[in-house]
Protein backbone atom coordinates (compact mmCIF):
# COMPACT_ATOMS: atom_id res chain seq x y z
CA UNK A 1 0.00 0.00 0.00
CA UNK A 2 2.81 2.38 0.81
CA UNK A 3 5.54 3.21 -1.69
CA UNK A 4 8.65 1.05 -1.52
CA UNK A 5 11.53 0.45 -3.96
CA UNK A 6 10.96 -2.28 -6.51
CA UNK A 7 13.38 -5.16 -6.00
CA UNK A 8 14.38 -7.96 -8.32
CA UNK A 9 13.35 -11.49 -7.35
CA UNK A 10 13.60 -14.68 -9.32
CA UNK A 11 10.18 -16.23 -9.51
CA UNK A 12 11.20 -19.67 -10.66
CA UNK A 13 8.43 -19.66 -13.30
CA UNK A 14 9.64 -22.18 -15.86
CA UNK A 15 8.01 -22.97 -19.18
CA UNK A 16 7.04 -26.45 -18.02
CA UNK A 17 5.30 -24.93 -15.02
CA UNK A 18 3.56 -22.15 -16.94
CA UNK A 19 0.19 -23.75 -17.60
CA UNK A 20 -0.63 -25.35 -14.24
CA UNK A 21 -2.32 -22.57 -12.16
CA UNK A 22 -3.72 -20.89 -15.27
CA UNK A 23 -5.24 -24.07 -16.66
CA UNK A 24 -6.63 -25.01 -13.25
CA UNK A 25 -8.31 -21.63 -12.86
CA UNK A 26 -9.66 -21.66 -16.42
CA UNK A 27 -11.22 -25.05 -15.87
CA UNK A 28 -12.66 -23.75 -12.62
CA UNK A 29 -14.13 -20.77 -14.45
CA UNK A 30 -15.91 -23.05 -16.90
CA UNK A 31 -17.25 -25.26 -14.14
CA UNK A 32 -18.51 -22.38 -12.03
CA UNK A 33 -19.70 -19.97 -14.72
CA UNK A 34 -23.06 -18.67 -13.60
CA UNK A 35 -22.65 -20.63 -10.38
CA UNK A 36 -20.77 -20.27 -7.13
CA UNK A 37 -18.88 -16.96 -7.06
CA UNK A 38 -17.18 -17.85 -3.79
CA UNK A 39 -15.67 -21.00 -5.27
CA UNK A 40 -14.40 -19.03 -8.25
CA UNK A 41 -12.98 -16.31 -6.00
CA UNK A 42 -11.13 -18.89 -3.94
CA UNK A 43 -9.61 -20.56 -6.96
CA UNK A 44 -8.58 -17.31 -8.61
CA UNK A 45 -7.16 -15.70 -5.49
CA UNK A 46 -5.19 -18.78 -4.47
CA UNK A 47 -3.77 -19.27 -7.96
CA UNK A 48 -2.45 -15.70 -7.85
CA UNK A 49 -1.28 -16.07 -4.25
CA UNK A 50 0.87 -19.11 -4.97
CA UNK A 51 2.93 -17.32 -7.62
CA UNK A 52 3.47 -13.73 -6.45
CA UNK A 53 5.54 -11.25 -8.42
CA UNK A 54 6.98 -7.94 -7.25
CA UNK A 55 6.26 -4.54 -8.78
CA UNK A 56 6.78 -4.08 -12.53
CA UNK A 57 7.66 -7.77 -12.89
CA UNK A 58 4.11 -9.15 -12.92
CA UNK A 59 4.64 -10.94 -16.24
CA UNK A 60 3.05 -14.24 -15.29
CA UNK A 61 0.24 -12.61 -13.30
CA UNK A 62 -0.66 -10.25 -16.17
CA UNK A 63 -0.65 -13.15 -18.64
CA UNK A 64 -2.88 -15.12 -16.28
CA UNK A 65 -5.39 -12.26 -16.06
CA UNK A 66 -5.27 -11.74 -19.81
CA UNK A 67 -6.00 -15.40 -20.55
CA UNK A 68 -8.92 -15.50 -18.13
CA UNK A 69 -10.46 -12.36 -19.60
CA UNK A 70 -10.11 -13.85 -23.07
CA UNK A 71 -11.82 -17.05 -21.90
CA UNK A 72 -14.65 -14.89 -20.58
CA UNK A 73 -15.12 -13.71 -24.18
CA UNK A 74 -13.53 -10.30 -23.63
CA UNK A 75 -10.76 -8.47 -25.49
CA UNK A 76 -8.07 -7.31 -23.04
CA UNK A 77 -5.20 -5.01 -23.94
CA UNK A 78 -2.01 -3.77 -22.27
CA UNK A 79 -1.94 -0.08 -21.26
CA UNK A 80 1.46 -0.72 -19.61
CA UNK A 81 3.97 -3.58 -19.90
CA UNK A 82 2.58 -5.74 -17.08
CA UNK A 83 -0.85 -4.14 -16.70
CA UNK A 84 -4.04 -5.39 -18.31
CA UNK A 85 -7.25 -3.52 -19.12
CA UNK A 86 -10.52 -4.45 -20.76
CA UNK A 87 -13.44 -2.44 -22.16
CA UNK A 88 -16.85 -4.06 -21.64
CA UNK A 89 -19.98 -2.80 -23.37
CA UNK A 90 -20.84 -1.28 -26.71
CA UNK A 91 -17.64 -0.71 -28.68
CA UNK A 92 -16.41 2.76 -29.47
CA UNK A 93 -17.94 4.60 -26.52
CA UNK A 94 -16.13 6.10 -23.55
CA UNK A 95 -16.56 3.97 -20.39
CA UNK A 96 -18.87 5.52 -17.83
CA UNK A 97 -17.05 3.95 -14.88
CA UNK A 98 -13.77 2.15 -14.19
CA UNK A 99 -12.59 -0.31 -11.57
CA UNK A 100 -8.98 -0.88 -10.60
CA UNK A 101 -7.23 -3.89 -9.08
CA UNK A 102 -3.49 -4.13 -8.41
CA UNK A 103 -1.32 -7.12 -9.30
CA UNK A 104 2.00 -6.84 -7.46
CA UNK A 105 3.22 -8.59 -4.32
CA UNK A 106 5.75 -7.61 -1.65
CA UNK A 107 9.27 -8.69 -0.75
CA UNK A 108 7.99 -10.42 2.38
CA UNK A 109 8.67 -14.05 3.31
CA UNK A 110 5.34 -15.73 4.04
CA UNK A 111 4.96 -17.44 7.43
CA UNK A 112 1.43 -18.81 7.13
CA UNK A 113 0.81 -22.54 6.91
CA UNK A 114 -1.91 -22.19 4.26
CA UNK A 115 -1.85 -24.90 1.58
CA UNK A 116 -1.89 -22.13 -1.03
CA UNK A 117 1.02 -20.20 0.53
CA UNK A 118 3.59 -18.54 -1.70
CA UNK A 119 5.91 -20.79 -3.66
CA UNK A 120 8.30 -17.93 -4.36
CA UNK A 121 11.02 -17.49 -1.77
CA UNK A 122 10.88 -14.12 -0.05
CA UNK A 123 7.82 -12.84 -1.93
CA UNK A 124 4.15 -12.93 -0.90
CA UNK A 125 0.84 -11.18 -1.41
CA UNK A 126 0.95 -9.52 2.01
CA UNK A 127 -1.22 -6.55 1.00
CA UNK A 128 -4.23 -8.37 -0.44
CA UNK A 129 -3.62 -7.59 -4.10
CA UNK A 130 -4.35 -11.24 -4.92
CA UNK A 131 -7.82 -10.66 -3.47
CA UNK A 132 -8.26 -7.39 -5.35
CA UNK A 133 -7.37 -9.16 -8.60
CA UNK A 134 -9.74 -12.04 -7.91
CA UNK A 135 -12.62 -9.67 -7.09
CA UNK A 136 -12.30 -7.66 -10.30
CA UNK A 137 -11.89 -10.86 -12.33
CA UNK A 138 -15.16 -12.10 -10.82
CA UNK A 139 -16.73 -8.77 -11.79
CA UNK A 140 -15.40 -9.24 -15.33
CA UNK A 141 -17.02 -12.66 -15.58
CA UNK A 142 -20.39 -11.30 -14.48
CA UNK A 143 -20.24 -8.41 -16.95
CA UNK A 144 -19.05 -10.66 -19.77
CA UNK A 145 -22.04 -12.93 -19.21
CA UNK A 146 -24.46 -9.98 -19.34
CA UNK A 147 -22.70 -6.91 -20.80
CA UNK A 148 -24.15 -3.42 -20.33
CA UNK A 149 -26.07 -2.26 -23.41
CA UNK A 150 -26.32 1.50 -22.93
CA UNK A 151 -22.89 2.27 -21.44
CA UNK A 152 -19.42 0.77 -21.12
CA UNK A 153 -17.18 -0.23 -18.22
CA UNK A 154 -13.39 -0.28 -17.97
CA UNK A 155 -11.52 -2.76 -15.78
CA UNK A 156 -7.84 -2.15 -15.00
CA UNK A 157 -5.40 -4.64 -13.48
CA UNK A 158 -2.46 -2.42 -12.61
CA UNK A 159 1.21 -3.15 -12.16
CA UNK A 160 3.51 -1.73 -9.52
CA UNK A 161 1.22 -0.26 -6.88
CA UNK A 162 3.83 -0.94 -4.18
CA UNK A 163 6.77 0.57 -6.10
CA UNK A 164 8.26 3.98 -6.58
CA UNK A 165 7.71 5.03 -9.29
CA UNK A 166 4.29 3.43 -9.23
CA UNK A 167 2.45 1.84 -12.13
CA UNK A 168 -0.62 4.09 -12.02
CA UNK A 169 0.82 6.93 -14.16
CA UNK A 170 2.04 4.36 -16.69
CA UNK A 171 -1.47 2.94 -17.00
CA UNK A 172 -3.09 6.35 -17.33
CA UNK A 173 -0.55 7.40 -19.97
CA UNK A 174 -1.27 4.18 -21.86
CA UNK A 175 -5.03 4.68 -21.88
CA UNK A 176 -6.34 6.74 -24.81
CA UNK A 177 -8.30 9.79 -23.66
CA UNK A 178 -11.49 8.25 -25.06
CA UNK A 179 -10.91 5.19 -22.85
CA UNK A 180 -10.61 7.04 -19.54
CA UNK A 181 -13.85 6.97 -17.54
CA UNK A 182 -14.93 10.06 -15.58
CA UNK A 183 -15.33 7.94 -12.43
CA UNK A 184 -13.06 5.24 -10.97
CA UNK A 185 -13.47 2.87 -8.04
CA UNK A 186 -10.77 1.01 -6.19
CA UNK A 187 -10.79 -1.43 -3.30
CA UNK A 188 -8.47 -2.39 -0.51
CA UNK A 189 -8.78 -5.32 1.87
CA UNK A 190 -8.84 -4.07 5.46
CA UNK A 191 -8.28 -6.45 8.40
CA UNK A 192 -9.34 -3.82 10.96
CA UNK A 193 -12.92 -4.09 9.63
CA UNK A 194 -14.91 -7.30 10.14
CA UNK A 195 -15.55 -9.49 7.13
CA UNK A 196 -18.76 -8.55 5.33
CA UNK A 197 -18.47 -4.82 6.10
CA UNK A 198 -17.47 -2.08 3.65
CA UNK A 199 -15.76 1.03 5.01
CA UNK A 200 -16.35 4.28 3.15
CA UNK A 201 -15.79 7.96 3.88
CA UNK A 202 -16.31 11.16 1.91
CA UNK A 203 -13.34 13.47 1.43
CA UNK A 204 -9.68 12.83 2.28
CA UNK A 205 -8.93 9.16 2.89
CA UNK A 206 -5.20 8.52 2.36
CA UNK A 207 -2.20 10.81 2.45
CA UNK A 208 0.14 11.95 -0.27
CA UNK A 209 3.81 11.03 0.08
CA UNK A 210 6.82 13.22 -0.68
CA UNK A 211 10.42 12.26 0.02
CA UNK A 212 12.42 14.65 2.22
CA UNK A 213 16.22 14.84 2.47
CA UNK A 214 17.76 17.47 4.74
CA UNK A 215 21.52 18.01 4.37
CA UNK A 216 23.34 19.75 7.19
CA UNK A 217 26.87 20.99 6.55
CA UNK A 218 29.16 21.99 9.42
CA UNK A 219 32.59 23.58 9.51
CA UNK A 220 35.96 22.24 10.58
CA UNK A 221 37.59 24.04 13.52
CA UNK A 222 41.20 24.40 14.52
CA UNK A 223 43.02 21.07 14.38
CA UNK A 224 45.55 21.36 17.24
CA UNK A 225 46.76 23.24 20.23
CA UNK A 226 44.98 25.22 22.91
CA UNK A 227 42.33 26.33 20.39
CA UNK A 228 41.60 22.87 18.97
CA UNK A 229 38.09 22.67 17.48
CA UNK A 230 37.45 26.38 17.99
CA UNK A 231 35.48 27.85 15.11
CA UNK A 232 34.01 24.47 14.23
CA UNK A 233 30.34 23.75 13.55
CA UNK A 234 29.07 20.29 14.52
CA UNK A 235 26.70 19.11 11.77
CA UNK A 236 25.44 16.22 13.90
CA UNK A 237 24.53 18.53 16.77
CA UNK A 238 22.68 20.83 14.39
CA UNK A 239 20.93 17.83 12.80
CA UNK A 240 19.80 16.55 16.20
CA UNK A 241 18.52 20.04 17.10
CA UNK A 242 16.51 20.00 13.89
CA UNK A 243 15.16 16.51 14.55
CA UNK A 244 14.03 17.50 18.05
CA UNK A 245 12.26 20.55 16.66
CA UNK A 246 10.36 18.63 13.98
CA UNK A 247 7.19 18.11 16.08
CA UNK A 248 6.42 21.74 15.27
CA UNK A 249 5.93 20.48 11.67
CA UNK A 250 3.83 17.57 13.00
CA UNK A 251 6.14 14.57 13.38
CA UNK A 252 5.05 10.97 12.76
CA UNK A 253 2.39 9.64 10.39
CA UNK A 254 -0.91 10.33 12.14
CA UNK A 255 -3.28 12.65 10.32
CA UNK A 256 -6.67 14.13 11.15
CA UNK A 257 -8.95 16.69 9.55
CA UNK A 258 -7.19 19.28 11.74
CA UNK A 259 -3.67 17.81 11.53
CA UNK A 260 -3.34 17.71 7.79
CA UNK A 261 0.34 16.97 7.35
CA UNK A 262 3.00 14.93 9.14
CA UNK A 263 6.74 14.54 8.70
CA UNK A 264 8.41 11.27 9.64
CA UNK A 265 12.21 10.98 9.74
CA UNK A 266 13.32 7.36 9.61
CA UNK A 267 17.06 7.74 9.05
CA UNK A 268 19.75 10.09 10.33
CA UNK A 269 23.41 9.68 9.35
CA UNK A 270 26.44 11.80 10.27
CA UNK A 271 30.19 11.88 10.56
CA UNK A 272 33.03 9.74 9.29
CA UNK A 273 35.30 9.22 12.29
CA UNK A 274 34.39 9.03 15.96
CA UNK A 275 37.09 11.50 17.05
CA UNK A 276 36.33 14.24 14.50
CA UNK A 277 33.68 16.94 14.44
CA UNK A 278 30.98 15.72 11.99
CA UNK A 279 30.93 17.96 8.95
CA UNK A 280 27.94 16.33 7.28
CA UNK A 281 24.59 15.14 8.61
CA UNK A 282 21.60 13.93 6.61
CA UNK A 283 18.02 13.34 7.69
CA UNK A 284 15.80 11.24 5.41
CA UNK A 285 12.06 11.02 5.80
CA UNK A 286 8.62 11.26 4.26
CA UNK A 287 6.11 14.08 4.30
CA UNK A 288 2.46 13.03 4.24
CA UNK A 289 -0.35 15.46 3.54
CA UNK A 290 -4.04 15.53 2.69
CA UNK A 291 -3.76 17.94 -0.24
CA UNK A 292 -1.23 19.85 -2.33
CA UNK A 293 -1.97 22.96 -0.27
CA UNK A 294 -1.29 21.08 2.96
CA UNK A 295 1.99 19.74 1.54
CA UNK A 296 3.05 23.25 0.51
CA UNK A 297 2.24 24.58 3.98
CA UNK A 298 4.31 21.84 5.62
CA UNK A 299 7.29 22.50 3.35
CA UNK A 300 7.12 26.21 4.14
CA UNK A 301 7.16 25.42 7.87
CA UNK A 302 10.07 23.01 7.43
CA UNK A 303 12.15 25.55 5.53
CA UNK A 304 11.40 28.22 8.12
CA UNK A 305 12.50 25.83 10.86
CA UNK A 306 15.75 24.95 9.09
CA UNK A 307 16.52 28.66 8.72
CA UNK A 308 16.12 29.14 12.45
CA UNK A 309 18.37 26.15 13.25
CA UNK A 310 20.97 27.29 10.71
CA UNK A 311 21.17 30.79 12.26
CA UNK A 312 21.42 29.37 15.75
CA UNK A 313 24.09 26.75 15.02
CA UNK A 314 26.05 28.27 12.15
CA UNK A 315 25.43 25.18 9.99
CA UNK A 316 24.33 25.35 6.37
CA UNK A 317 21.07 23.44 5.88
CA UNK A 318 19.54 22.44 2.54
CA UNK A 319 16.14 20.79 2.04
CA UNK A 320 15.58 18.54 -0.99
CA UNK A 321 12.03 17.41 -1.82
CA UNK A 322 10.86 14.64 -4.13
CA UNK A 323 7.19 15.31 -4.74
CA UNK A 324 4.46 13.13 -6.23
CA UNK A 325 5.68 9.80 -4.93
CA UNK A 326 2.00 9.38 -4.12
CA UNK A 327 -0.82 11.91 -4.50
CA UNK A 328 -3.38 12.23 -1.75
CA UNK A 329 -6.49 10.11 -2.17
CA UNK A 330 -9.71 12.06 -1.74
CA UNK A 331 -13.05 10.30 -2.24
CA UNK A 332 -15.53 12.44 -4.15
CA UNK A 333 -19.00 12.99 -2.69
CA UNK A 334 -20.76 11.82 -5.87
CA UNK A 335 -18.84 8.52 -5.98
CA UNK A 336 -19.39 7.91 -2.27
CA UNK A 337 -23.12 8.51 -2.64
CA UNK A 338 -23.35 6.04 -5.53
CA UNK A 339 -21.29 3.44 -3.65
CA UNK A 340 -23.46 3.82 -0.55
CA UNK A 341 -26.59 3.35 -2.70
CA UNK A 342 -25.02 0.24 -4.23
CA UNK A 343 -24.38 -1.17 -0.74
CA UNK A 344 -28.00 -0.59 0.20
CA UNK A 345 -29.24 -2.14 -3.05
CA UNK A 346 -27.17 -5.28 -2.51
CA UNK A 347 -27.71 -5.56 1.24
CA UNK A 348 -24.02 -5.12 2.04
CA UNK A 349 -23.19 -3.69 5.46
CA UNK A 350 -21.74 -0.19 5.17
CA UNK A 351 -19.84 1.70 7.84
CA UNK A 352 -18.69 5.32 7.77
CA UNK A 353 -15.00 4.57 8.21
CA UNK A 354 -12.37 5.62 9.09
CA UNK A 355 -13.31 8.47 11.38
CA UNK A 356 -10.24 10.44 10.29
CA UNK A 357 -7.99 10.35 7.22
CA UNK A 358 -5.14 7.87 7.33
CA UNK A 359 -1.40 8.47 7.12
CA UNK A 360 -0.83 5.48 4.84
CA UNK A 361 -0.91 5.82 1.07
CA UNK A 362 -1.98 4.13 -2.16
CA UNK A 363 -1.34 5.15 -5.74
CA UNK A 364 -5.07 4.93 -6.57
CA UNK A 365 -5.05 8.68 -5.95
CA UNK A 366 -3.63 9.13 -9.46
CA UNK A 367 -6.94 7.92 -10.92
CA UNK A 368 -8.83 10.64 -9.05
CA UNK A 369 -6.60 13.56 -10.02
CA UNK A 370 -8.79 14.59 -12.95
CA UNK A 371 -12.07 12.91 -12.13
CA UNK A 372 -14.41 11.55 -9.51
CA UNK A 373 -14.14 8.25 -7.67
CA UNK A 374 -13.64 6.48 -4.40
CA UNK A 375 -11.70 3.72 -2.71
CA UNK A 376 -13.77 1.24 -0.68
CA UNK A 377 -12.18 -0.53 2.29
CA UNK A 378 -13.21 -4.19 2.32
CA UNK A 379 -13.43 -5.76 5.76
CA UNK A 380 -11.58 -9.07 6.05
CA UNK A 381 -11.01 -9.32 9.79
CA UNK A 382 -11.97 -12.67 11.24
CA UNK A 383 -10.80 -12.49 14.83
CA UNK A 384 -9.90 -10.21 17.69
CA UNK A 385 -6.30 -9.67 16.49
CA UNK A 386 -6.07 -10.24 12.73
CA UNK A 387 -2.62 -10.00 11.16
CA UNK A 388 -1.79 -6.59 9.73
CA UNK A 389 -1.22 -5.87 6.09
CA UNK A 390 2.43 -6.07 5.00
CA UNK A 391 3.23 -8.75 7.57
CA UNK A 392 4.31 -12.38 6.96
CA UNK A 393 1.14 -13.78 8.57
CA UNK A 394 -1.45 -11.79 6.63
CA UNK A 395 -4.22 -13.97 5.23
CA UNK A 396 -7.99 -13.81 4.80
CA UNK A 397 -11.03 -15.87 3.93
CA UNK A 398 -12.13 -15.24 0.36
CA UNK A 399 -15.73 -14.95 1.54
CA UNK A 400 -14.78 -11.37 2.42
CA UNK A 401 -14.58 -10.63 -1.32
CA UNK A 402 -18.19 -11.52 -2.14
CA UNK A 403 -19.71 -8.22 -0.87
CA UNK A 404 -17.38 -6.03 -2.91
CA UNK A 405 -18.05 -8.05 -6.07
CA UNK A 406 -21.78 -7.48 -5.48
CA UNK A 407 -21.29 -3.75 -4.87
CA UNK A 408 -19.00 -3.30 -7.88
CA UNK A 409 -21.47 -5.20 -10.07
CA UNK A 410 -24.23 -2.83 -8.99
CA UNK A 411 -22.03 0.19 -9.71
CA UNK A 412 -21.05 -1.23 -13.10
CA UNK A 413 -24.67 -1.84 -14.07
CA UNK A 414 -25.94 1.49 -12.73
CA UNK A 415 -23.01 3.92 -12.95
CA UNK A 416 -25.31 6.95 -12.80
CA UNK A 417 -27.52 5.63 -10.00
CA UNK A 418 -31.06 4.31 -10.22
Amino acid sequence: MDASPAQQHRTGFGSADRRCPVTSALVSERQTAGGNDLELLRRLRRAVHRRPETAHREHRTAAYVERLLTRFGLHPFRPAPTSVAVHIGPPGIRPAVGFRADLDALAVAEETSAPYRSRVLGVMHACGHDGHTAAVLALARRLAADPPRDHAVLLVFQQGEEAHPSGAPLVLQGLPAAMRPPMFYGLHLWPELPSGVIGLRDGPLLASVAGITVRVTGAEGRAHGTQAESGGVDALSAGVDLYRALPTVAAGRTLTENRRHALHVGRLTAGEQPHRVPLQCELHGTLRALSDADENAALAQLRQLTSVIARRTGAAIDVEVERDIRPSLCNSASAVDLAAAACRATGVALRTYPAQPLGVSDDFGWYLKDGAGAMLLVGCGNGSSPADLHTPLFDFDEEALVPIVDVFTELARHPFGH
